[in-house]
């Protein structure tokens, strides 16, 4: 399965939210973002996803980042973007909360296993 991540980052710090209560990992942090759906590209799908988890309108930039991680029941191939919010206000619309973290304090939370490895390739955190 193909899945998207955002690289959001503002004033020096990255954005990431929170995995709502009731469905998979709730409670885990990741970079923004979700499954690829058939005849959509990532970066498509990446601006769908920020738009309804997120209420924001996205421009979609570079790829930065690639993970591929096996879950007991399921194979990802996470894909992560540099993007930009060119619109909007974030609204926790389809995840618990958000935040802004400085690339220092990821380690800090409890992000998925994969977006740890992004956060490790990317900003150079300890996994």
């Amino acid at each position: 399965m193909t899945v998207t991540a955002a690289i959001i980052i503002e004033d020096g710090r990255v954005l990431i939210s929170e995995r709502p209560p009731g469905g998979r990992h709730a409670g885990e942090w990741e970079f923004p973002g979700g499954k690829v759906e058939p005849g959509e590209t990532p970066e498509q799908c990446l601006a769908r996803e920020l738009a309804e988890e997120l209420g924001v309108t996205v421009e979609v930039g570079k790829a930065v980042g690639r993970v591929r991680h096996s879950y007991p029941d399921l194979v990802i191939d996470l894909l992560a973007y540099e993007a930009a919010i060119t619109m909007g206000t974030l609204e926790d619309i389809e995840c618990s909360a958000h935040m802004w973290a400085l690339p220092s304090e990821l380690e800090e939370y409890d992000l998925l296993p994969p977006d740890r490895r992004l956060a490790r390739d990317i900003f150079g955190i300890r996994e």
